[in-house]
Protein backbone atom coordinates (compact mmCIF):
# COMPACT_ATOMS: atom_id res chain seq x y z
CA UNK A 1 0.00 0.00 0.00
CA UNK A 2 1.38 3.41 -0.78
CA UNK A 3 1.68 6.67 1.26
CA UNK A 4 -0.80 9.26 0.45
CA UNK A 5 1.14 12.18 -0.73
CA UNK A 6 0.70 15.53 1.46
CA UNK A 7 -1.22 17.76 -0.83
CA UNK A 8 -3.38 14.52 -1.14
CA UNK A 9 -3.92 14.60 2.57
CA UNK A 10 -4.23 18.14 2.72
CA UNK A 11 -7.28 18.20 0.29
CA UNK A 12 -8.83 15.34 2.27
CA UNK A 13 -8.63 17.40 5.60
CA UNK A 14 -10.09 20.57 3.96
CA UNK A 15 -12.98 18.30 2.20
CA UNK A 16 -13.93 16.98 5.32
CA UNK A 17 -13.72 20.67 7.39
CA UNK A 18 -15.66 21.94 4.35
CA UNK A 19 -18.32 18.99 5.05
CA UNK A 20 -18.23 19.57 8.67
CA UNK A 21 -19.79 23.55 7.84
CA UNK A 22 -16.45 25.15 8.44
CA UNK A 23 -16.80 28.93 7.11
CA UNK A 24 -14.58 31.24 6.12
CA UNK A 25 -12.87 33.66 8.63
CA UNK A 26 -13.30 37.47 8.69
CA UNK A 27 -15.42 40.11 7.00
CA UNK A 28 -12.70 40.40 3.85
CA UNK A 29 -13.15 36.93 3.02
CA UNK A 30 -14.17 36.06 -0.67
CA UNK A 31 -17.27 34.60 -1.43
CA UNK A 32 -18.86 32.58 -4.22
CA UNK A 33 -22.70 33.05 -5.64
CA UNK A 34 -24.85 33.06 -8.11
CA UNK A 35 -24.76 35.29 -10.94
CA UNK A 36 -27.36 37.95 -11.36
CA UNK A 37 -30.25 36.82 -13.47
CA UNK A 38 -29.81 39.51 -16.05
CA UNK A 39 -25.94 37.46 -16.71
CA UNK A 40 -27.94 34.54 -18.24
CA UNK A 41 -30.97 36.21 -19.80
CA UNK A 42 -29.34 35.84 -23.35
CA UNK A 43 -30.29 32.58 -25.19
CA UNK A 44 -28.05 29.90 -24.73
CA UNK A 45 -26.28 31.49 -21.54
CA UNK A 46 -25.66 29.69 -18.75
CA UNK A 47 -26.17 30.80 -15.00
CA UNK A 48 -22.52 31.82 -13.42
CA UNK A 49 -21.11 31.27 -10.21
CA UNK A 50 -19.82 35.32 -9.35
CA UNK A 51 -16.71 35.09 -7.49
CA UNK A 52 -15.48 38.01 -5.43
CA UNK A 53 -11.91 38.27 -4.81
CA UNK A 54 -9.59 39.27 -1.60
CA UNK A 55 -9.40 42.32 -3.65
CA UNK A 56 -12.79 42.85 -4.36
CA UNK A 57 -12.83 42.22 -8.06
CA UNK A 58 -15.55 40.15 -9.38
CA UNK A 59 -15.61 37.69 -11.68
CA UNK A 60 -18.38 35.58 -13.29
CA UNK A 61 -17.66 31.95 -14.17
CA UNK A 62 -18.78 31.03 -16.77
CA UNK A 63 -18.44 34.38 -18.29
CA UNK A 64 -18.09 36.35 -21.49
CA UNK A 65 -14.53 35.04 -21.70
CA UNK A 66 -12.84 31.62 -20.88
CA UNK A 67 -11.90 31.44 -17.01
CA UNK A 68 -8.67 29.19 -15.45
CA UNK A 69 -9.26 28.21 -12.16
CA UNK A 70 -6.43 27.39 -9.98
CA UNK A 71 -7.16 24.92 -6.69
CA UNK A 72 -4.60 25.76 -3.95
CA UNK A 73 -4.05 26.45 -0.56
CA UNK A 74 -1.36 28.31 0.93
CA UNK A 75 0.02 25.38 3.00
CA UNK A 76 0.67 23.10 -0.03
CA UNK A 77 4.60 23.55 -1.32
CA UNK A 78 3.67 22.12 -4.48
CA UNK A 79 1.06 24.91 -5.10
CA UNK A 80 3.09 27.31 -5.59
CA UNK A 81 4.52 26.58 -9.01
CA UNK A 82 0.84 25.95 -10.24
CA UNK A 83 0.01 29.35 -9.33
CA UNK A 84 3.13 31.14 -11.17
CA UNK A 85 2.24 29.05 -14.24
CA UNK A 86 -1.34 30.25 -13.31
CA UNK A 87 0.01 34.26 -12.74
CA UNK A 88 2.33 34.02 -16.16
CA UNK A 89 -0.27 32.69 -18.26
CA UNK A 90 -3.12 35.40 -17.49
CA UNK A 91 -0.18 38.24 -17.75
CA UNK A 92 0.48 36.58 -21.22
CA UNK A 93 -3.37 36.85 -22.44
CA UNK A 94 -3.38 40.44 -21.53
CA UNK A 95 -7.10 40.34 -20.71
CA UNK A 96 -8.72 38.11 -22.87
CA UNK A 97 -9.25 35.62 -20.43
CA UNK A 98 -9.92 35.13 -16.41
CA UNK A 99 -7.28 33.70 -14.21
CA UNK A 100 -7.51 33.07 -10.82
CA UNK A 101 -6.00 31.18 -8.11
CA UNK A 102 -9.20 29.71 -5.69
CA UNK A 103 -7.53 28.46 -1.97
CA UNK A 104 -9.48 25.78 -0.75
CA UNK A 105 -8.58 26.67 2.84
CA UNK A 106 -11.54 28.61 4.54
CA UNK A 107 -9.31 28.98 7.77
CA UNK A 108 -6.45 31.03 5.36
CA UNK A 109 -6.72 34.85 5.43
CA UNK A 110 -6.80 37.48 2.52
CA UNK A 111 -3.38 38.46 4.70
CA UNK A 112 -2.14 34.95 4.33
CA UNK A 113 -2.75 34.75 0.60
CA UNK A 114 -1.57 38.56 -0.44
CA UNK A 115 1.78 37.23 1.29
CA UNK A 116 1.65 33.59 -0.80
CA UNK A 117 1.06 35.59 -3.81
CA UNK A 118 3.77 38.35 -3.32
CA UNK A 119 6.25 35.44 -2.03
CA UNK A 120 5.78 33.55 -5.46
CA UNK A 121 6.25 36.78 -7.12
CA UNK A 122 2.23 36.51 -8.29
CA UNK A 123 1.13 39.84 -6.20
CA UNK A 124 -1.63 40.74 -9.18
CA UNK A 125 -2.87 37.40 -9.23
CA UNK A 126 -6.71 37.60 -8.84
CA UNK A 127 -7.12 35.17 -5.57
CA UNK A 128 -10.42 33.91 -4.08
CA UNK A 129 -11.44 31.84 -1.04
CA UNK A 130 -13.89 28.90 -1.90
CA UNK A 131 -16.29 29.58 0.78
CA UNK A 132 -18.34 26.40 1.45
CA UNK A 133 -16.35 24.69 -1.09
CA UNK A 134 -19.00 26.40 -3.80
CA UNK A 135 -16.50 26.37 -6.88
CA UNK A 136 -14.77 22.76 -5.99
CA UNK A 137 -17.75 21.43 -5.40
CA UNK A 138 -19.17 22.86 -8.58
CA UNK A 139 -15.99 21.60 -11.01
CA UNK A 140 -15.75 18.54 -8.79
CA UNK A 141 -12.35 19.70 -7.47
CA UNK A 142 -10.51 17.55 -4.95
CA UNK A 143 -7.34 17.76 -4.86
CA UNK A 144 -5.11 20.56 -4.20
CA UNK A 145 -3.28 22.04 -6.76
CA UNK A 146 -6.06 21.25 -9.92
CA UNK A 147 -6.52 23.32 -12.43
CA UNK A 148 -9.23 24.17 -14.81
CA UNK A 149 -10.51 25.79 -17.73
CA UNK A 150 -14.37 27.01 -17.86
CA UNK A 151 -15.41 28.32 -21.76
CA UNK A 152 -17.98 31.24 -21.84
CA UNK A 153 -20.23 28.33 -21.98
CA UNK A 154 -20.11 26.89 -19.03
CA UNK A 155 -18.06 23.73 -20.35
CA UNK A 156 -15.01 22.34 -18.80
CA UNK A 157 -12.56 22.48 -21.42
CA UNK A 158 -9.56 21.37 -19.04
CA UNK A 159 -8.33 20.08 -16.51
CA UNK A 160 -4.51 19.18 -14.85
CA UNK A 161 -2.72 19.07 -11.97
CA UNK A 162 0.29 21.44 -11.75
CA UNK A 163 0.16 22.20 -15.85
CA UNK A 164 2.98 24.63 -16.91
CA UNK A 165 2.37 28.64 -18.26
CA UNK A 166 2.28 27.39 -21.92
CA UNK A 167 -0.31 24.62 -21.14
CA UNK A 168 -2.50 27.43 -19.33
CA UNK A 169 -2.24 29.91 -22.21
CA UNK A 170 -3.13 26.73 -25.00
CA UNK A 171 -6.03 25.75 -22.61
CA UNK A 172 -7.51 29.40 -22.40
CA UNK A 173 -6.87 29.87 -26.40
CA UNK A 174 -9.15 26.58 -27.44
CA UNK A 175 -11.38 27.92 -24.68
CA UNK A 176 -11.91 31.20 -26.52
CA UNK A 177 -9.72 33.53 -25.69
CA UNK A 178 -8.63 35.85 -28.50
Amino acid sequence: MTTPRPRTLLALAVTAALAAGATACGSQAATTKPAAADAATSPGAHKGTEITTIGHEKITVPGTKPTALFFFSVGCGECAGGAKSLAAAGKALNGKANAVAVDMDPSESPQTIRQFLTSIKAPHLPAAIDTGAALSQKYKVAALSTLIVVDPAGKVTYRATDPGADQIQTALQKAGAK
